[in-house]
């Protein structure tokens, strides 16, 4: 009798192991068509990203080379740019609002002399804290220089988009 059931009972799991198994098989391949199929990759609730989609341009390595490439410069610059300043260059209470094309623009070196002092804050309400916004502003020292230029970060990449002159 206990050789019996032991038959049966081997013949039991066997049966059940080898059903067990071919199910695992089976969904595999179902797996590994899906995998292989286009139509249902773009159904798939997984986005991936490259990792370069992902990396947020250093303002600090954009505006180094902003300032000494022309050409990359026109390319980061959002035309028309928006340009305010005082009505006829003196200062008072109109403003005058000027956009710029491209084929006007001339490379700004942002040169750094001893007159104004560069600074450059992390938003356009100069408080520190990490934003998508940049402004550069030179402030004269004793001479009424006072010039700002405003920095977007547009698809992970830095962009002039306004620039300001209110220089007594």
């Amino acid at each position: 009798m206990k050789k019996g059931l032991i038959i049966i009972l081997t013949l039991v799991i066997g049966f059940g192991l080898g059903w067990w198994f071919n199910e695992m098989n089976r969904f595999s391949e179902g797996v590994i068509a899906d995998v292989n199929n286009p139509e249902l990759q773009l159904k798939d609730s997984v986005i991936v990203f490259n990792k370069s989609d992902l990396e947020q341009e250093d303002f600090d390595d954009f505006f180094y080379k902003f300032m000494i490439e022309p050409d990359f410069q026109l390319s980061r610059v959002k035309f028309p740019l928006e340009f305010v300043g005082f009505k006829n260059g003196y200062p008072g209470d109109d403003l005058d609002t000027i956009y710029f094309t491209k084929d006007k623009w001339k490379h700004n070196p942002y040169y750094i002399d001893k007159t104004s002092i560069p600074v450059i804050y992390d938003n356009y309400k100069m408080k520190l804290q990490n934003t998508d916004e940049r402004m550069f502003v030179w402030s004269g020292v004793e001479n009424g220089i006072y010039v700002s230029s405003y920095f977007k970060r547009i698809d992970c990449k830095w962009y002039l988009i306004r620039e300001e002159d209110f220089s007594t």
